[in-house]
C-alpha cells in the first residue's frame, strides 16, 4: 500500500461541483439495486468443437471444468478445450464430483468414473459390468447424486448405488408415468414423481413426504437448501415453494411468478446471497435470499441462448451455464457490471448523473436515461432510452443549483425528466462552471474559447463570448483568487484573469515545459482536497507562486509515482481520490485523517478501456461508482469484498516428447501441482531429450490476461519473465534429473499454485553406467595390456638394441665382406685379366713360334750343310713341342680353376654333353674374350667359333633370347 498526506492550502476553494453533485445523488443511489449486466464470456460450439447441446457441468478440485455434451465429455482448463467421446459413443447426460475429487459420468446405458490412464489422460472406467445382468436394462442416467451412503446414478428404471466397490439397484415403479426428478438436499435423498408427489429414499424404500401430495400435479425441477433448515422447491411452471422440512409447502417469491408464465423452469441452483432459476425459453432469473428478482439474463441482453439445461456455481462463486447452444460463464461474484448495448446504450461512455430517480448517461451517441428506483424489477425491465434531441457527442452532465446541464457538441442543454432543451448560444461546449467570485454567472469552456452564461431563475442565458482567448477550453479550474486555469492538451497551460465586466481577458500567463513541466503536451489541472493539482506527460505538480513555476507534488508523486501520465483525479464525499494514471485505474482511500491507502489491481479489468482524455469516474456513494468505457459504462460496487486470497490452480496440461516425432508423455492428470515421486519419475533415453510443456491456470475471469513464469530446474538458472504464452519447449537437454516448474498470476496479480513435473534424461549408451562399467573393465584391460606391452616394449627395445648392435656388427662385417668381395672381385678381375693376357700371350707366342718355324723350314731348305741341317731340325722339333696347345691348355686350366673354383667341374657335371673344345670355348667366354680373340686359341676361324657357340647353346638348352656370354658370366 502507498501512503501520503495532502497539505492543507491556505487558499481554500470549496469544490462546488462535488459539493452539489454527491449529496443530491446519494439518496437516489442509496437504495437502488446494482445496475448493469455481469461480465459474460461465451463459449460457442466452434470454441469447444462439439455439439451445441450441453446437459451438465462440474468442476474438479483443480478447477478444471467438465461439461456433459451431446457428443462428448468436454474439459476446459482456462486455455484449451478437450473433447472425449464415451466408449459407447452415446450422449453424456450427467456428471458429479465426490469428496475425493473423482468425477463420475452418466450416459445412455452406461455410467462410471474417470481415471487417468498410463499417459495421465482421463479414461472412462465403466461400472456397468458391476451391475447384475438382470438389472442392466436402463437407458439414460439423468442425474448423479453424491450422498453419504454412496454415489447414486438416477435413471427412470431405478437408482443404482455405488459404494464399497459394489452396486445395489433399487427399481422404481414402472407403472408410474410423468417426469421423475432426483435431489439430495440436507443429507436427504428425494425422488419426485409427477402425480405421486415427493418421496424420500430411506432404508432402501421410498417414503412419501407428508403433505407433498399438494405438489403431485407439479413437475419439480429444483430442490435447494434454504436458510432456517428449509428447502426451496422450483416447479416447471407453477412457481416456487418453501418446504419447512417436515410438514408444509407454501408458495414463495410471488415477484418471480411472471418468469414462470409461458416459460418452463428446468433447473435451479443456490448461489451466494440467493438463487438462480434456469428456463428452457427465457434465460435465467437470479433471486435474492428473500425472493426478490435481482437479475434476468436472456439472449437479448447477454446470453448466447435462452435454453438453459444446467446451472453450476463454480469454486469461486461465479456461474457456468450449460445451454442448448453453447456454454456461458457469468462473473456474478464481481464488483463490476456492464452498461452497454445489452442495456440499450450505444457509443463510448463520457458522463453520468442521477436525477429524480432517473439515471442519465451521456455517450458519443447522445444522452440516455432510464428509471432508477429501489424496486426495479428485472422481469419488467426499462432499458436506456435516448433523450429526444440529444443525438450526438455528449461531454458533461452538471447540476448547477436546481438545473441539470448537459454540454454537447451542439452546445449547452438543460435536462429535465425525459426531455432536454438546447440553450441559446454557439455550438461546441465542453463544460460549464459557476464563477466562484461572481455568483449567478456560469463560465462555459467551448471549442473556441470561453463563453459567459447567466442564470436567470433556473435557466442559463447566453451573454457573450469572452474576448481575448480563442483556444479550446476543455479543462478549467479556478483558484482562490478567481483566476481561471485552462489546460490545453497539446499546447500547455493558461492562467487567465477576466475584466471586472467579464467581457474580455485582462491577463494571460502561459506555462509549458519552460516552467517545470516535462513537455508541452498532456497538461491537466484538477482540484482535490481544496488545492489545484497539475499533471503533465509525467509526474504531478503544484504551483509555486513565489517562483511562478511548477514543482513536483511530493505527496502525490510518492502515492502515484512520477513516471506515468495521470489523466484524471476525482475526490469523493469521503475524501477518497479516484485516479486514472498510466494504464492504472485506482483509488486512494482515506485512512486516519489525511493518510491514504492505494488500491489499483482490483481495477485491472478496466485497463486501457477508459476513453482516453475523457475519463469519466463518478463515485456516487459507498456502493455505486460509474466509470465510462470505450463501449459504454461499468458499474463498480466499492462495498464488494474483493477476495485477495483468491486461489486457483496452475496446471501442467501435457508433456510431449518432440524428439523423433511428437509423443505424449503426460496428459495432465498426473502432471499437476506437485513433482512426481522418485518411484514414478519417467526416465527418457538420450535420443528423446527434447520436450514441450503446455500449461494453464484455472482462472476463468479474463483468462487471456493470465501470465506465467516457468523454470526448468537443472537447466534454467532463474525464472522466466512473466508471459502469456502457455507452452515452453526444450531441446538437446543433457542427461540428468530435471523438474519443470510453472506458476501463474491472474488479471489481478493474484498468484496461482505452482505446478511441477520431474523427469530424467538418461545418458547416451556411451555415457551410461553400463558403459562406464565397460570402460572400467576395458581400462583395466588396457592398463594390463599396456603394462605387458611396456614390458614387451622394453624387452623388444633391449632386443632391438641388441639387434641394432648385431646389425651394426653385421653391417661392419658386411662392409668388410663387401670390401673383401670387392677386393676379391678386383683380384678376380685382375686374375681374369692376367689369365686372359696370358692366353693372349700364349696365342702371340704360338703365332711367333709358327712364324719362326716357317722361317726355319725355309732356311733348312737353303742349308746344305748336314750338321747345320741336323742342328736346324733339332730346333724345329723343339719348336714343334712348344707348339702343342694341349700342353698349354693344361697349364691354362690349372690357373683358371684357381680363379674360378669348381666352375669347370660344375659345368661338366650339369652339362655332360659338352666336349673338351666346348669347355675351352666356355672358359674363354668366362674371361669375357671376344670371338676374334678366342678363334686363334682354339685354332678356329671366327665363323668356326660362332658355329661352336651355337652348338653349345643347343647342348645347354638355352632360350634363343638369352645371350650365351651373359649366361656364362652369371653362371
Amino acid at each position: 500500500m502507498d501512503h501520503f498526506v495532502f497539505p492543507v492550502m491556505h487558499r481554500r476553494l470549496v469544490c462546488f461541483i462535488l459539493a452539489v453533485w454527491l449529496p443530491a445523488m446519494a439518496p437516489a443511489f442509496a437504495q437502488a439495486p446494482p445496475e448493469g449486466i455481469p461480465y459474460i464470456r461465451h463459449y460457442s460450439r466452434q470454441d469447444y468443437g462439439s455439439s451445441p447441446f450441453n446437459w451438465n457441468i462440474v468442476q474438479d478440485r483443480r478447477g478444471i471444468v467438465y461439461v456433459a455434451n451431446n457428443y462428448n465429455l468436454l474439459q476446459f482448463d482456462g486455455n484449451t478445450w478437450r473433447s472425449t467421446p464415451l466408449p459407447n459413443r452415446t450422449v453424456v447426460r450427467s456428471l458429479a464430483l465426490d469428496k475425493n475429487g473423482t468425477v463420475y459420468y452418466g450416459g445412455q446405458a452406461d455410467f462410471g468414473y474417470l481415471q487417468p490412464d498410463a499417459h495421465g489422460e482421463p479414461s472412462f472406467m465403466s461400472l456397468r459390468s458391476r451391475i447384475k445382468p438382470a438389472d442392466q436394462a436402463f437407458a439414460d442416467v439423468w442425474k448423479i447424486l453424491v450422498t453419504e451412503h454412496g454415489v447414486v446414478f438416477c435413471t427412470t428404471a431405478g437408482l443404482y448405488t455405488w459404494q464399497h466397490d459394489s452396486i445395489q439397484f433399487f427399481p422404481l415403479d414402472p407403472e408410474a408415468a410423468g417426469l421423475t426428478s432426483y435431489f439430495y438436499v440436507s443429507r436427504r435423498l428425494f425422488v419426485c414423481r409427477q402425480r405421486q408427489g415427493i418421496a424420500e429414499f430411506k432404508d432402501q424404500e421410498l417414503v412419501t413426504v407428508p403433505h407433498s401430495e399438494a405438489l403431485a400435479r407439479h413437475n419439480i425441477t429444483g430442490m435447494l437448501p434454504a436458510p432456517g433448515n428449509r428447502m426451496l422447491l422450483a416447479t416447471q411452471q407453477q412457481g416456487l415453494f418453501m418446504y419447512d422440512g417436515y410438514s408444509g409447502f407454501t408458495p414463495w417469491s410471488p415477484e418471480s411468478t411472471p418468469f414462470f408464465r409461458n416459460n418452463t423452469v428446468v433447473c435451479a441452483a443456490a448461489v451466494s446471497g440467493g438463487y438462480i432459476l434456469g428456463s428452457s425459453h427465457h434465460g435465467m432469473l437470479m433471486l435474492s435470499n428473500d425472493g426478490t428478482p435481482r437479475l434476468h439474463l436472456h439472449r437479448d441482453n447477454g446470453l448466447q441462448h435462452n435454453g438453459i439445461e444446467y446451472i453450476y456455481p463454480d469454486n469461486h462463486g461465479n456461474v457456468w451455464l450449460a445451454l442448448r447452444d453453447g456454454i456461458d460463464y457469468l462473473e456474478i461474484n464481481s464488483p463490476f457490471t456492464r452498461l452497454s448495448t445489452a442495456s440499450g446504450l450505444a457509443g463510448a461512455g463520457f458522463t453520468s448523473w442521477v436525477e429524480d430517480n432517473l439515471f442519465y448517461v451521456g455517450t458519443s451517441e447522445g444522452l440516455y436515461y432510464k428509471p432508477w428506483t429501489p424496486n426495479n424489477n428485472p422481469l419488467t425491465p426499462s432499458p436506456f432510452r435516448l433523450v429526444e434531441g440529444t443525438a450526438g457527442q455528449t461531454y458533461n452532465l452538471q447540476k448547477i443549483g436546481n438545473t441539470l446541464l448537459l454540454t454537447h457538441n451542439n452546445g449547452v442543454y438543460t435536462v429535465q425528466g425525459q426531455t432536454a432543451r438546447r440553450c441559446e448560444g454557439p455550438a461546441g461546449a465542453w463544460l460549464v462552471q459557476p464563477l466562484a467570485k461572481r455568483p449567478g454567472y456560469l463560465l462555459c469552456g467551448a471549442y473556441d474559447g470561453l463563453r459567459l452564461y447567466q442564470m436567470i431563475g433556473d435557466q442559463p442565458t447566453f451573454r457573450w463570448k469572452i474576448r481575448g482567448f480563442d483556444e479550446s477550453s476543455r479543462v478549467i479550474e479556478q483558484d482562490a483568487a478567481g483566476n481561471l486555469w485552462v489546460a490545453h492538451g497539446y499546447l500547455g497551460l493558461y492562467r487567465i484573469a477576466l475584466t471586472e465586466d467579464l467581457r474580455q481577458v485582462r491577463d494571460v500567463q502561459f506555462y509549458n515545459a519552460r516552467n517545470g513541466f516535462p513537455s508541452n503536451v498532456f497538461i491537466n489541472v484538477f482540484q482535490v482536497n481544496h488545492e489545484l493539482v497539475f499533471t503533465g506527460q509525467r509526474g504531478i505538480y503544484s504551483y509555486d507562486a513565489g517562483r511562478d513555476t511548477f514543482v513536483p507534488h511530493a505527496a502525490l508523486v510518492e502515492a502515484l509515482g512520477a513516471g506515468g501520465h495521470t489523466r484524471k483525479l476525482v475526490e469523493d464525499r469521503e475524501g477518497n481520490i479516484w485516479f486514472a494514471s498510466g494504464d492504472d485505474l485506482g483509488i486512494l482511500r482515506k485512512r486516519n485523517g489525511q493518510h491514504y491507502e492505494s488500491t489499483r489491481t482490483i481495477f485491472n479489468k478496466l485497463q486501457r478501456r477508459l476513453v482516453g482524455g475523457f475519463e469519466h469516474i463518478a463515485p456516487y456513494n459507498a456502493r455505486h461508482v460509474i466509470i465510462g468505457t470505450d463501449d459504454g459504462f461499468v458499474h463498480f460496487d466499492p462495498g464488494f469484498v474483493f477476495d485477495t486470497d483468491h486461489t486457483f490452480t496452475t496446471l501442467i496440461r501435457s508433456v510431449t516428447i518432440t524428439a523423433g516425432g511428437d509423443s505424449l508423455l503426460s496428459g495432465g492428470s498426473s502432471a499437476d501441482a506437485t513433482a512426481a515421486t522418485s518411484d514414478d519419475t519417467p526416465a527418457l533415453p538420450y535420443a528423446r531429450n527434447a520436450l514441450r510443456f503446455s500449461f494453464s491456470a484455472t482462472s476463468y475471469e479474463d483468462p487471456e490476461h493470465v501470465q506465467y513464469q516457468y523454470r526448468l530446474e537443472g537447466y534454467d538458472a532463474q525464472w522466466s519473465p512473466w508471459t502469456k504464452h502457455t507452452a515452453q519447449a526444450y531441446a538437446d537437454l543433457p542427461e540428468g534429473r530435471y523438474t519443470f516448474h510453472v506458476k501463474s498470476q491472474d488479471l489481478y496479480h493474484r498468484a496461482g499454485s505452482e505446478a511441477a513435473y520431474t523427469f530424467i534424461i538418461l545418458p547416451p549408451w556411451y555415457r551410461s553406467y553400463w558403459a562406464y562399467a565397460g570402460y572400467l573393465v576395458v581400462s583395466a584391460l588396457l592398463l594390463q595390456w599396456s603394462y605387458r606391452s611396456l614390458q614387451r616394449s622394453r624387452q623388444k627395445a633391449l632386443r632391438l638394441q641388441e639387434a641394432t648392435h648385431q646389425e651394426a656388427v653385421l653391417r661392419a662385417e658386411k662392409e668388410v665382406i663387401k670390401l673383401n668381395h670387392e677386393k676379391l672381385e678386383h683380384a678376380l678381375a685382375h686374375k681374369n685379366q692376367e689369365l686372359a693376357s696370358s692366353a693372349m700371350h700364349i696365342v702371340h707366342s704360338f703365332e711367333t713360334l709358327q712364324k719362326v718355324k716357317s722361317d726355319l723350314y725355309a732356311a733348312l731348305e737353303a742349308v746344305q750343310d748336314p750338321e747345320a741341317r741336323g742342328h736346324l731340325k733339332r730346333i724345329l722339333r723343339a719348336i714343334a713341342g712348344e707348339l702343342t696347345l694341349e700342353n698349354r691348355w693344361e697349364q691354362f686350366e690349372h690357373h683358371f680353376n684357381q680363379i674360378h673354383q669348381d666352375f669347370l667341374a660344375r659345368l661338366r657335371r650339369e652339362y655332360p654333353g659338352l666336349t673338351h673344345n666346348d669347355i675351352k670355348l666356355i672358359s674363354y667366354l668366362k674371361l669375357n674374350l671376344a670371338t676374334k680373340e678366342i678363334a686363334p686359341l682354339l685354332n678356329l676361324t671366327v665363323r668356326g667359333v660362332e658355329a661352336s657357340r651355337y652348338r653349345i647353346r643347343k647342348k645347354m638348352n638355352l632360350d634363343p633370347h638369352v645371350n650365351l656370354t651373359d649366361f656364362i658370366l652369371r653362371y
